[in-house]
């Protein structure tokens, strides 16, 4: 696997909205830019490719270089739509929220390799997320601020909406006015997701100045443009496990069946890239379980919880299999290291 896709790969997107941002501070915007090791022209094309490993150091020397912890939401706050290139276009002119979101879940993967964007419904409530599946990618908060920043603005553009409730997986920051300013909604901090939750019943919501024929249009340049990139079925297992190992049903048969694939195929396939199902679940919880212990001040057995283990106890065992560490003493060293700096 080249390096590449191990950091993961993001489409710049609303990322090339930083310089501006950056000068607005009075900041040089390329000397920011080359301290992540990137080229400065690298973010005058939103079509251009950035690891998440340079994003996530890009955005947590922004927020220093500024002085706001909450540049990251800053930044996706510039966002929308148009900032999401064809696809927004596409999600602009659907017949419905539900078919809109459906456009970004389901088309994401083929320009974006180390973060998923899911829909899940349960109880009649939708959940619309984002999560990082990379691991060891620094500013996973920041990442997915941006993500919730951007996708605030497409919800008010696609419905007139804020979403009910806005599931942020840091703890609550000295001024939230940013936040509450952004969103316009209860606010969870802390919680086992970056999520937007509002009623299922939003979903058939008719897509505000939509045309159809326009529609169609972009639907042409869609199959264009992702006929330039297939991920393959590790890739696409570990997105699905991602959204799953905090809202869903993580098992084989579960993301056989989210993948249109019986149990069987799916094993066999992954087997021909060198992986089983097994190392990848256990992976993303993995995975998820650090960014929960690192990023937010969730209690052991909470985090336990989310991520559908029985009690503290297997949870432990299973992290400090993987880890070499039990999920406190984990938490204590990486806190100890940072001068509880992941908490600012």
């Amino acid at each position: 696997m080249d390096a590449l896709v191990y950091e993961g790969r993001h489409r710049v997107g609303v990322v090339a909205e930083l310089p501006g941002l950056l000068r607005r501070f009075g900041l040089e915007p390329a000397s920011v830019v080359a301290q992540a090791g990137l080229e400065p022209s690298l973010l005058d094309d939103p079509e251009n490719r950035i690891s998440f490993h340079a994003l996530g150091l890009l955005l947590d020397l922004c927020a220093s270089a500024t002085g706001r912890p909450d540049f990251g939401l800053l930044l996706g706050a510039q966002g929308g739509t148009k900032s999401l290139g064809v696809i927004g276009r596409l999600m602009r002119n659907a017949p419905t929220l539900g078919q809109a979101l459906f456009d970004i879940c389901a088309n994401q993967q083929r320009y974006i390799s180390g973060a998923v964007a899911y829909l899940v419904v349960r109880n009649g409530t939708a959940y619309w997320g984002y999560g990082v599946h990379i691991p060891g990618t620094p500013a996973v908060g920041q990442i997915c601020d941006g993500a919730l920043g951007v996708a605030a603005k497409v919800l008010r553009e696609l419905v007139g909406r804020a979403p009910e409730l806005v599931l942020i997986s840091r703890p609550a920051p000295r001024d939230g006015a940013l936040y509450r300013e952004v969103f316009g909604s209860a606010i969870q901090f802390d919680a086992e997701q970056h999520a937007f939750a509002f009623p299922a019943s939003w979903l058939s919501l008719p897509v505000l100045g939509a045309e159809p024929a326009l529609r169609r249009d972009t639907e042409l340049l869609v199959e264009d443009y992702w006929a330039r990139i297939c991920p393959g079925f590790v890739e696409r297992t570990i997105r699905t496990l991602r959204s799953r190992v905090v809202c869903g049903n993580a098992s084989l048969d579960a993301v056989a069946e989210a993948l249109s694939l019986t149990p069987r195929t799916l094993n066999r396939r992954l087997s021909a890239e060198g992986r089983t199902f097994r190392q990848l679940a256990n992976e993303a919880r993995s995975v998820v379980a650090q960014q929960l212990l690192a990023g937010t001040r969730m209690p052991v057995t909470s985090v336990a919880l989310a991520l559908g283990y029985a009690d503290a106890s297997a949870f432990t065992h299973a992290f400090q299999r993987t880890v070499g560490l039990a999920p406190s003493e984990w938490r204590a060293k990486l806190r100890a290291d940072d001068g509880e700096a992941a908490f600012d």
